[in-house]
């Protein structure tokens, strides 16, 4: 009879178990559990020779490099919750590549990694899961020099997988007991509407492309901008010290402060800002060498955010990393007066398909389709066409609207892009990160997080802070209003007026389900790899070393420029990745 009992008496713990594990994923992290925090980065910089995403033009072409290209990850963990924030060096987040590089690593998969990229565009292209977002225009000065197919890099697409899931593996390692508080300021004289007219449609201000004003905003100047500026600061715990180790931030910026003409790989103006970062926070804390600091700062509502429209090139970008990296450092100062040992941590996530459903905006459109704007490119770098032409095409529209494409020019190009896209909510202490798989305009990110503030409300949450470009790119999403306009922003909508608004109402949908306790609204079945794999060789190495063809002049004046000159392997294939390729020494 005890031994019946015994077997009784496991079978209702093991049943209890069972229960545990399922409720468990839909509720938040146990209330006795304390946060552990660990951070690490990996280098994405690949061999040179790649056309640069975002510009859309052969000109573009990668010949050097400037700065490294970063994967950089903070991994949270309290009880059975854990979550991965990332950011990385890169135009968009291919969420094919992303998922695959996120199952790589024992405890995460794409539903529990919120990867942001930085939007830079001196990143590469051609390991896009979807072969539009690799094609490529000829243009004036390369004529013959195109790809128009959008052919994937095998070994580039296996690259990045190996070198994000790298990072993550590493943040996992370091994890150990950690804190985290949340800080803000406002940005206010960086950034500028690129598509102000477009803008003004929302306050039903309709006025020719080139002639509106900020002064016409009812709202004020930073009615046009999301001067706001997000940053969560993580500290380890280590030997009954607080270590700070870094922070995750968002700012409102695209990556264009450096233009096409740059042909270098770059961080943009991210670069300067996180390295300064890092550097402080290190020299702040009196981190050890062995300890990585890291400034995990992807981005936002930037659809059309830009510091790059009036002065470019890489001394204004570090002109606009550096006054990023100040104001990052006051709300990391600000967050480290309410550290939080056991902050709430919980996450939702779904897939959404864009198949033609009804909003309370209208109808989605069940197939992609970019207009006539999109072939004339944005201020920053215009396109081939208006090499040609002269002309932007933003603006330009039909008179009326028809269907879920409302009044756009519709171009008869057929698109690959993702059908589906992945939403997720992260909540961490009193915020909730909502993901954008794409670039969000600054009003229509504003209505996003009162949409899902005002679900959360009662639970705790104090603010909502938009992730962008995050774990999938599908391109541009403006407020109708917005998209009616028909500026850049607007014909890069890809799947119609009501797109953004679908988005809103299920990122609402994961609010509710996350404060309530339920489960996530079930995902739309959809594969984002596309049939890509990524079991590709690794790049050749090239020669075992290089050639040393012209040393540094053995005395320089202050303020000049010493130079010395190599000879490697084609493309820096033996360019080592995160260490010094040349090391130059001062006697």
């Amino acid at each position: 009879m005890a031994a019946v009992r015994r077997i009784r008496h496991c079978c209702a713990l093991a049943v209890l178990a069972v229960g545990l594990v399922v409720f468990a994923s839909c509720t938040p992290a146990n209330a006795s559990s304390k946060l552990e925090v660990g951070v690490g980065r990996a280098d994405i910089t690949p061999p040179t020779g790649y056309y640069m995403m975002g510009w859309v033009r052969s000109d573009a072409r990668v010949i050097g490099q400037q700065t490294r290209l970063w994967a950089r990850a903070i991994v949270l963990k309290r009880g059975d919750r854990k979550v991965a924030l990332v950011s990385e060096d890169l135009n968009g987040i291919p969420g094919g590549m992303m998922a695959t590089a996120a199952g790589r690593v024992p405890g995460f998969s794409q539903r529990n990694v919120l990867d942001s990229a930085s939007h830079t565009h001196a990143a590469p292209t051609g390991f896009y899961n979807f072969p539009t977002y690799n094609t490529v225009f000829n243009t004036i000065n390369s004529p013959t020099d195109f790809q128009l197919t959008g052919s994937l890099d095998p070994r580039l697409y296996a690259f990045e997988v190996r070198q994000l899931a790298k990072a993550i593996r590493r943040a996992n390692s370091d994890l150990g007991p950690g804190k985290v508080g949340w800080g803000e300021v406002q940005i206010t004289n960086l950034t500028k509407n690129r598509s102000l007219e477009a803008h003004l449609y929302d306050h039903g201000i309709h006025e020719p492309y080139g002639t509106g004003t900020v002064s016409q905003d009812p709202k004020g100047r930073l009615h046009t901008i999301d001067p706001q500026a997000n940053v969560l600061r993580v500290d380890k715990i280590m030997g009954g010290h607080d270590v700070p180790v870094g922070m995750w931030s968002t700012f409102a910026n695209h990556g264009t402060v450096n233009h096409f003409q740059f042909t270098f790989y770059n961080e943009d103006h991210h670069g300067p800002a996180t390295h300064l970062v890092e550097r402080a926070i290190r020299r702040r804390g009196h981190v050890t060498r062995g300890q990585d600091v890291i400034d995990a700062y992807g981005n936002t509502d930037e659809g059309d955010q830009s510091a790059g429209v009036d002065h470019w090139g890489p001394a204004v970008a570090d002109h606009v990393g550096t006054v990023e990296a100040r104001k990052f450092m006051a709300a990391w100062r600000q967050a480290g007066r309410h550290m939080n040992r056991a902050p709430d941590l919980d996450l939702r996530w779904t897939r959404m398909c864009f198949c033609g459903q009804d909003t309370a905006a209208g109808p989605v459109a069940n197939k992609g389709v970019f207009g006539q704007a999109e072939f004339t490119g944005s201020e920053e770098g215009r396109g081939p066409l208006f090499d040609i032409t002269r002309v932007p095409f933003e603006g330009d529209h039909l008179p009326v609207g028809a269907g879920a494409q409302g009044d756009k020019i519709q171009t008869p190009i057929p698109l690959n892009i993702p059908k589906a896209v992945p939403l997720m909510t992260v909540r961490v202490g009193d915020r909730l990160i909502a993901s954008i798989p794409g670039e969000m305009t600054a009003e229509m990110g504003r209505r996003v997080r009162h949409a899902v503030e005002q679900a959360a409300q009662g639970s705790g949450i104090r603010r909502a802070v938009i992730s962008g470009l995050a774990n999938e790119y599908a391109d541009y999403f403006t407020t109708p209003q917005e998209y009616d306009a028909q500026h850049y922003e607007g014909a890069a909508t890809v799947y119609g007026r009501a797109s953004s608004v679908a988005l809103e109402e299920t990122l609402v949908k994961l609010t509710h389900a996350m404060v309530a306790g339920r489960k996530a609204p079930k995902p739309y079945p959809y594969d984002p790899r596309n049939g890509v794999g990524a079991k590709a060789p690794k790049f050749p190495t090239g020669t075992k070393n290089g050639k040393l063809v012209k040393q540094p002049r053995r005395r320089t004046s202050r303020l000049l420029h010493p130079t010395v000159v190599w000879q490697g392997a084609p493309r820096g294939f033996d360019r080592p990745l995160e260490r010094a390729f040349v090391r130059v020494q001062r006697r």
